[in-house]
This record gives C-alpha cells, sequence and structure tokens, in this order.
C-alpha cells in the first residue's frame, strides 16, 4: 500500500510522464543520506523493487529505464529518488529534432571487426565513411567465453572504403588494489566501435530542451544531469570545464554527451571530445540557465582560503589578480550559450 501511495504521488508531480505510460508498471527506488554521487548508479537501492538489492544498473538490465530522478540535499549528504518504468519503446518519428544534412549520419550501434592488421599501434578495417573522433574498445577473446579489454580505440582518418583506428592504453577503470593486464593488441582481438554509444550524458540550457531531446533519443539512456549537478556542488565547481565533464562521464562508464546550445544538439563523444554530428532541434532558446538545466540549487565555487600571516603586499597583488580572472571568466561565462561554445570551439 506504501509502495502504492508513493507511486501515485511521484506520478501525480513528475513533468516526465505522459498517458502513453497509463498502462506501464513504475516502481519508486530510493537512497537516503549519500555523500559519493559518483558512485550513485552501481549503489543498492532501497524501497520499491529495488528492496536493497538492485541498482540503477541493475534495474535497467532487468528491463527498466529512468523516468525521473529527485535529489534533495541536506547538509553533507544526497537524497535520491528514481522514478523507473518496464514500458516497452517504440519508435516513432518526434518532429522537434531533425537531422542535419551538412553533418554525417551517426549510428549509435555499437559493431565489431577483427582485427587483421597492426602497424605503428594502427590498424586498417575495410568499413568506410566513419567519422574522425569516433572511439571504442579492443577486446581479447580467450578460454571461449571470457574478454578482456586491453586498449582504448580511435577513428583518426576515414575515406569510402576503409577507416585508419589508432590504439591507446585501457585506463577508464582505476583500482590501484586490482592487478592490470599488460597485454597489447594483437591479430585476431576484436575492435568494437560505437562502444556503449547509448550510454548518455546530457547538458541542456533548459528543461524544454532537456526533455524534447529525451523523447526523440529514446534509445539513449541518459545519465539525468542532476548526478552531475550534485556531483558539481559536491566539488564545489559552479562551472564545469571540458575536463571535469569528460571524467565524470568515463567513471559514469558513459560514451557520449548531448549537449544543446542555440537550437542545436551536438553529440560529443567522450573519450575524444569530439563533435560526432549535430542536429536542429525546436525549443524556446530565450531562457537558459547556469551551468545548466538541473534541480539542485547552490552550486558554488569553492572559498578561497588564505593565510594571513604574510605580508599584506602579497595579499594585496593576489586580490587583483583574482579581480582579473574574474573578469576574464565573466567575459567567456556570461551566458549558457558562449560557455559551452567555448568548451565545444564552436565559433
Amino acid at each position: 500500500m506504501n509502495r502504492l501511495l508513493n507511486k501515485i504521488t511521484i506520478i501525480g508531480s513528475s513533468l516526465l510522464l505522459s498517458a502513453t505510460l497509463a498502462s506501464a508498471e513504475t516502481t519508486v527506488c530510493y537512497k537516503d543520506k549519500w555523500n559519493t554521487p559518483s558512485t550513485i548508479e552501481t549503489t543498492k537501492l532501497d524501497g520499491g523493487l529495488c528492496e536493497g538489492k538492485f541498482s540503477v544498473k541493475d534495474m535497467e538490465e532487468k528491463g527498466w529505464r529512468v523516468l525521473d530522478i529527485k535529489i534533495d540535499s541536506n547538509q553533507n549528504s544526497l537524497s535520491y529518488k528514481y522514478l523507473l518504468t518496464n514500458d516497452k519503446l517504440t519508435k516513432k518519428e518526434i518532429k522537434k529534432v531533425d537531422t542535419n544534412e551538412n553533418t554525417q549520419k551517426l549510428s549509435y550501434q555499437a559493431f565489431g571487426v577483427k582485427i587483421d592488421n597492426i602497424k605503428d599501434n594502427k590498424t586498417v578495417i575495410d568499413i568506410g565513411n566513419l567519422i574522425v573522433g569516433q572511439s571504442g574498445v579492443v577486446i581479447h577473446l580467450h578460454d571461449r567465453d571470457k574478454r578482456l579489454i586491453v586498449a582504448n580505440a580511435k577513428v583518426i582518418s576515414s575515406d569510402d572504403t576503409s577507416s585508419t583506428v589508432e590504439f591507446s592504453k585501457f585506463n577508464d577503470i582505476k583500482q590501484d588494489a586490482l592487478p592490470t593486464s599488460k597485454r597489447e593488441v594483437q591479430k585476431g582481438d576484436i575492435l568494437a566501435l560505437n562502444y556503449l554509444y547509448t550510454s548518455s550524458m546530457l547538458i541542456a540550457p533548459n528543461q524544454e530542451a532537456f526533455q524534447i531531446v529525451r523523447e526523440n533519443f529514446k534509445y539513449n539512456n541518459f545519465l539525468h544531469s542532476d548526478v552531475f549537478a550534485a556531483q558539481l556542488k559536491v566539488n564545489e565547481e559552479a562551472l564545469p570545464s571540458k575536463k571535469s565533464i569528460q571524467e565524470f562521464a568515463i567513471k559514469q562508464n558513459l560514451r557520449t554527451i548531448f549537449i544543446v546550445i542555440e537550437n542545436k544538439v551536438y553529440v560529443v563523444d567522450v573519450k575524444t571530445f569530439k563533435t560526432l554530428t549535430n542536429y536542429d532541434i525546436n525549443y524556446n532558446s530565450s531562457k537558459s540557465e547556469l551551468p545548466f538545466y538541473t534541480r539542485i540549487e547552490d552550486i558554488e565555487d569553492a572559498p578561497l582560503d588564505f593565510d594571513f600571516s604574510f605580508d599584506l603586499s602579497i595579499l594585496n597583488f593576489l586580490l587583483d589578480e583574482e579581480d582579473k580572472l574574474d573578469e576574464k571568466k565573466s567575459s567567456k561565462t556570461n551566458s549558457y550559450e558562449d560557455y559551452y561554445k567555448n568548451i565545444l570551439g564552436i565559433n
């Protein structure tokens, strides 16, 4: 009965639900007093059908998907409430996002090819018209059913018939307590491109743009922007840098970032941070908020910590330099659009 009451309360307040979900089953899972936002996706949740046994990742593997997230802050901890549904997605055409004819088509479906040549840490595959900056991983198969990721991979050139892919060290999973493999890429290994491209993060200027993108790309599993905002709040980082965006996405095992700027949504590869494609999007662009659309409030920069035991003239010099930095920062971040155009290198 309590679960039913919680379900009705959340459904009544959620902005992401519609009549199409009337016949779908929903459940509410939560986690109270959590202080490590980067691990919330793999933490076992309480309540609902999670029952303290399943995380969000576990529920997604069981066929559920996240409809909405509510995050409340309380002193030094955060409380998370997830609304999940098991409704089956159906393909339908959404008219508010259109493919830009001047950009390459991007498939979010992962595909694999066996490596049969290696030279100077690169391989050439017989697949053309890939996008420079597309990434993936190299997988070594052994003992029939065991798999080991041995390298990252990225497309560095492509023509109509073939593409060149370069390898680099795979260090996404950093754990000092666990041994790491020194194995290098060999012939016979599998190159998996577009690896986890449907695991995505969305940065949007307002709620309308946020919802339109999620509705148009239903086969992408978007980590809610509130989770990233919660991490920024914990780190006292008011505006996310390119480095913090990339590092957070890698820790969350995401591989594409959707950034909405001036009626376009740019799709960025997490590993290479290259813009792969963009789409025209129709939304009210007159309203935007920094750092992005989120319901997490009061994300502030870390306070300055000065040692007042040193000479006052040094302090005055530092304050003057700080003012100059603030002026430079404000000139670059006077709007959501300017800030993210600068991060993506868009003129």
